[in-house]
């Protein structure tokens, strides 16, 4: 499942394309000079298939290609996971009720981007789902009060060794502590991607950890997502970085009807 050289860099010489297998996301990049095409569709596949190779094979018209014109001298390609811009709602596998004083770690499968970069500068220019995800809304539906979310199909595992095998999605744990003296109910998680970075690990991709502490319905409680591996599976080469910085003091949400805002 695990393909190490998938993230490698790979040079490609003229009118020779790479081919590429992540889950159910294939992709193919062809060099013709200044000329690069890159083309992409999903299928049913095994999310654990992961693989890359270098065909010869003439060039396909029958693809729906992007043409992307560079610099001659350009003859090598970097592929680097990205995890989606938006926040994401996902479930745990049944509805949770955390006791006061008591606490529980999820493991959430996140479909990850695929970012194509160019040349010794790692000029990025395209950026490809691995699956497609459909949308959502979390919280109010007043202006201001919701947000558009993805909704992925996936469930919060609680045992690391439940885990599927999978190439398309980055793990990210994430524990929950009731600090409060209240029972925790929630039947949605809204999880924001776009702070975590990417890590590889011996076995699959990580993200960075998360935690959030919950201090009652009437108190403010405390989000953070760090920026460092997990500290199993060996993870650690830094894959993805994250998409956009922690802002102190930002209004976010966490679980269903409960407004949360980071603290770090």
């Amino acid at each position: 499942m695990f393909n190490e050289l998938f993230w490698a860099t790979h040079t490609i010489e003229l009118g020779k394309t790479l081919e590429l297998q992540l889950g159910s996301l294939r992709v193919w990049i062809h060099r013709g000079g200044r000329d690069w095409h890159i083309a992409h569709q999903t299928e049913v596949a095994e999310e654990s298939r992961c693989t890359v190779a270098l065909s010869d094979r003439p060039f396909d018209p029958g693809h729906d290609w992007k043409r992307w014109i560079l610099d001659d001298q350009i003859d090598r390609v970097r592929l680097r996971p990205q995890l989606p811009g938006r926040s994401i709602i996902v479930r745990p596998e049944m509805p949770m009720c955390l006791m006061p004083k008591q606490s529980a770690r999820f493991y959430v499968g996140i479909p990850i981007w695929l970012a194509v970069t160019f040349g010794v500068k790692d000029e990025r220019v395209v950026d490809i789902p691995s699956m497609p995800l459909s949308n959502s809304w979390f919280g109010p539906f007043t202006e201001g009060e919701g947000e558009l979310c993805y909704a992925i199909k996936t469930t919060a595992k609680v045992r690391r060794e439940d885990l599927l095998p999978s190439a398309q999605r980055a793990i990210f744990p994430l524990e929950i502590r009731n600090m409060s003296q209240e029972v925790l109910q929630f039947e949605r998680l809204c999880l924001r991607p776009q702070y975590l970075n990417i890590f590889q690990g011996e076995t699959r991709l990580w993200t960075s950890p998360g935690r959030v502490s919950y201090r009652g319905a009437d108190n403010w409680s405390r989000i953070v997502y760090s920026a460092k591996p997990p500290e199993y599976d060996n993870a650690g080469p830094l894959l993805g970085k994250a998409r956009q910085p922690m802002q102190h003091g930002k209004m976010l949400k966490t679980f269903d009807n409960l407004r949360q805002r980071v603290e770090l």
